[in-house]
């Protein structure tokens, strides 16, 4: 797993590559819709690529002002969706035969729904029977867990948001330059800070492994980085973490967190609204006021009350996304590591659900 995660910095660089021309234009992407006519996005994935998904809509939706509507495709498989001609489903799978999203992807074509898909395995199913789609150029991974290919489904789907902003016109060309540039600062902003970050996740690694029981939360982009980070604690420590949004926490969930349990809150800058990270921090505070939980804070600016803090020194919201994904992914290494589980191969799991 750690090798994966060491790895990702190259595979971000071969995914950019492969969709960037050097002048920074986007090639290698065709939509079978006309992109100014998109009405609305439908994405079905499981696991990992359900939670990349929920991260890179708030960016997606942000940037070309598109509905995006990301489901279980086990659940999408069994609605009855009521789509529009110009509407569009996006399968994302990193092998590309999950059985769920392959069930998914028939739904939508039965509906009569174009098809774009997002896969790390040009030979799967799924990128054979979508009507057009992209590579996320991961290579192999070696362990169960998804971390390398997890951060390039992620770069995939901002690159995909950014072409479909240029598409539609709802950024300007200033704007576009500016997140490309950005992007391609990521693989080598990872590599810079891979070696701080595995000395900073040692203590909280420490506090959270005896624990049966974890709470992540955060809101915007963040909660759907809570919820991948809830998922990888599971697979690799058989912690029982689970991921909230912060807000919705207060909503009835708050009454299962025993005083002194930990909880790690996502507080860096978001998508959604000016005031998102204000109110976060505002909900973890109540949160501390009514159960006193050990609070580990990951976020830009210390925050007093916080038991453990963890710095991220970048501020621009698209870089510190990634740098905080590799974290959290380190941090689910490092305490399975100290719990002695086998973080390739976890128990019970495999790299492809092919039973529906």
């Amino acid at each position: 797993m750690l090798k994966d995660i060491k790895e990702t910095p190259h595979a971000l660089k071969t995914v950019l590559n492969t969709y960037f021309q050097e002048d920074k234009t986007i090639k290698n992407i065709q939509i079978p819709v006309d992109s100014e006519k998109i009405e609305k996005i439908y994405i079905p994935a499981s696991g990992s690529s359900r939670n990349a998904a929920n991260i890179a809509r708030y960016f997606i939706e942000q940037a070309a002002n598109i509905p995006v509507i990301v489901d279980y495709a086990g659940e999408f498989a069994q609605r009855s969706v009521s789509v529009k001609q110009n509407d569009v489903v996006i399968p994302v799978s990193q092998s590309g035969e999950t059985a769920d999203v392959m069930a998914a992807l028939r739904k939508a074509k039965e509906m009569g729904m174009s098809s774009f898909s997002i896969t790390n395995n040009e030979n799967s199913a799924m990128h054979k029977l979508a009507d057009t789609g992209m590579l996320i150029c991961a290579g192999h991974e070696e362990s169960i867990p998804a971390t390398k290919t997890f951060t390039c489904q992620l770069m995939s789907l901002y690159i995909l948001g950014v072409y479909l902003a240029e598409k539609k016109k709802t950024i300007s060309l200033k704007e576009a330059e500016v997140i490309k540039e950005k992007l391609f600062e990521i693989p080598d902003k990872i590599s810079a800070n891979i070696n701080e970050f595995t000395e900073k996740i040692f203590e909280t690694s420490n506090k959270i492994k005896d624990y049966s029981d974890l709470i992540i939360v955060g809101r915007g982009q963040n909660f759907g980085l809570a919820d991948e980070t809830a998922l990888k604690i599971q697979e690799t420590s058989y912690i029982n973490a689970f991921g909230y949004p912060t807000g919705e926490f207060m909503h009835g969930h708050l009454a299962i967190l025993e005083e002194k349990s930990p909880i790690i809150s996502i507080v860096t800058e978001t998508f959604d609204n000016s005031r998102s990270n204000a109110l976060a921090i505002e909900n973890i505070q109540d949160i501390k006021d009514r159960r006193n939980p050990f609070i580990i804070l990951i976020g830009h600016n210390r925050i007093e009350w916080a038991d453990i803090f963890i710095q991220i020194n970048e501020q621009d919201r698209i870089i510190t996304l990634f740098l905080t994904v590799v974290l959290l992914q380190l941090l689910a290494y490092k305490t399975a590591t100290l719990l002695e589980r086998d973080t390739i191969n976890p128990r019970s799991l495999k790299k492809t659900v092919l039973n529906e």
